[in-house]
Formats: structure tokens, C-alpha cells, sequence
């Protein structure tokens, strides 16, 4: 089937709908197409780092020349 030919066999499917069932799958399409948006929360990742090197505060070798 071609674009064009499957563009046409939507638009009737969609037409043959009950006015129910055309909302349904509209609110179906548009959360997909649109999906909420989380905003992250302070303290969320809390717990995640479970370890961290002794040594994660020292300078590292690569910036040596640019330090005082």
C-alpha cells in the first residue's frame, strides 16, 4: 500500500467512527504525541551515589601545569 493509498483508507476509517470513539482515539494520540512533563524533584537521587573514591576531592595529574 502507498502513502497516498493508506492516507485514504485513514481518513475513511477515521470517518466511519462514532463521535465516542473519535474522541477516544484522539486523547489516546495526543498523550502519546505529548507525554507530561516531569519536573525532577530536590532530592531525588538521593541514595544513588552508593561510592566515592577517597581521593575524589584531589587535584588531577592532567591539570597540574594550569594550577598555582
Amino acid at each position: 500500500m502507498q502513502a497516498a493509498e493508506l492516507k485514504i483508507h485513514v481518513v475513511k476509517e477515521i470517518a466511519e467512527l462514532s463521535d465516542e470513539q473519535f474522541m477516544q482515539v484522539y486523547d489516546d494520540l495526543m498523550r502519546l504525541l505529548h507525554p507530561p512533563v516531569r519536573t525532577p524533584r530536590f532530592g531525588s537521587a538521593k541514595g544513588l551515589v552508593t561510592f566515592m573514591a577517597d581521593d575524589f576531592d584531589e587535584p588531577l595529574e592532567d591539570f597540574k601545569d594550569y594550577m598555582p
